[in-house]
Formats: structure tokens, C-alpha cells, sequence
């Protein structure tokens, strides 16, 4: 009777370590099925607080991962972070990152192969956070849009005619 009630007691204790585990960890897949990858293709996700509130999360989630799953044949290529690469696989199957820091707010995923390859799986996990995917983002302006472009044509021009400027400059200065 003894081992009985300390085996019940063993296996309700790993069941609340897991639920814990379960509820301070967001899980979303954002590849079903085949995806095909000519160069490199892009996600957008959304970090959230809990709902839970819990004081430890309370300036930013533990950590994300990212796994990676081709479909068919193994994919060389790089995983990025907002631009920050991750990590790289070589004719590989599958793509696990390590746990990396992440902060709260809008996140893009890069996925970038050498030759076009077929996602089957990509999964992201942040522990003391929520996900959720941002679907639209195509016309999320990440670039910052024509506003952008714009003044940067700007610039250039600006900076051109310093340049033109300071020519001229120099070349009367040599004169005297």
C-alpha cells in the first residue's frame, strides 16, 4: 500500500511540474504541411506578457527556441532573429536553435537556404511569454515605407552636393 501512495504521490508531482512547465511556455507553429523556400522567406510574431502576471516576466520572456523541419531532402541555410542570425544548418534535416533572449513586441524570423527547400515544421517556443502570429505582414511596413525611401533619396542627393561642394572648394583653395 506504501509504494502505492508514494508512486501516486511521485506521478501527481511530475504532473504539476509540467503543468507549470506547460503554462510558462508558448508554443506556435507557423509551417503546416509544405512550404516552398526559393531564397528566403519571412515570419512575424507578436510576444506577449502572460496573463498570469507572474513578477519573474514582468521586463521580458526567459528565452525562445526555433525548430525547423525541410520536408523531402536536407536544406543548407542560416535561421535569423530580427536580423541576427541564430545559427546555421548544413544539409540537414532539421534546424534546432538555442535558447536565445527575446524581449516583448513584434519579432521576424528569416529563413534563407542556399537552394530552394520545402518547410515542413517550423515551430517557435518562448518560455514566460505568449505568441501569436501576425499574418498580415505583407503590408506590415517593416522598411518603413515610401516615407523612408523618400527621405533617404534625400540624403543622398544632400550628400552629393556636399561632396560637389566641398570639390569646389578644395579646388579654389589649390588655386590660390
Amino acid at each position: 500500500m506504501r509504494t502505492a501512495t508514494r508512486k501516486l504521490l511521485a506521478i501527481f508531482g511530475l504532473i504539476v511540474v509540467l503543468a507549470v512547465s506547460a503554462i510558462a511556455q508558448s508554443r506556435i507553429q507557423l509551417v503546416q504541411g509544405r512550404r516552398p523556400v526559393k531564397e528566403k522567406t519571412n515570419f512575424v510574431v507578436d510576444v506577449s506578457r502572460e496573463k498570469t502576471e507572474n513578477p519573474r516576466y514582468a521586463n521580458a520572456p526567459e528565452d525562445v527556441q526555433i525548430s525547423v523541419v525541410f520536408a523531402d531532402r536536407p536544406a543548407t541555410g542560416m535561421v535569423y532573429l530580427d536580423g541576427k542570425a541564430l545559427g546555421r544548418f548544413d544539409e540537414s534535416q532539421q534546424f534546432d536553435s538555442n535558447p536565445i533572449d527575446i524581449s516583448y513586441g513584434r519579432h521576424t524570423i528569416t529563413v534563407e537556404v542556399a537552394n530552394e527547400a520545402i518547410l515542413g515544421r517550423l515551430y517557435v517556443t518562448v518560455r514566460g511569454g505568449r505568441l501569436m502570429e501576425i499574418l498580415d505582414a505583407q503590408n506590415i511596413n517593416l522598411t518603413g515605407g515610401p516615407d523612408v525611401n523618400a527621405r533617404i533619396v534625400g540624403l543622398e542627393r544632400r550628400v552629393q552636393q556636399l561632396e560637389n561642394e566641398i570639390a569646389a572648394l578644395k579646388k579654389k583653395k589649390s588655386a590660390h
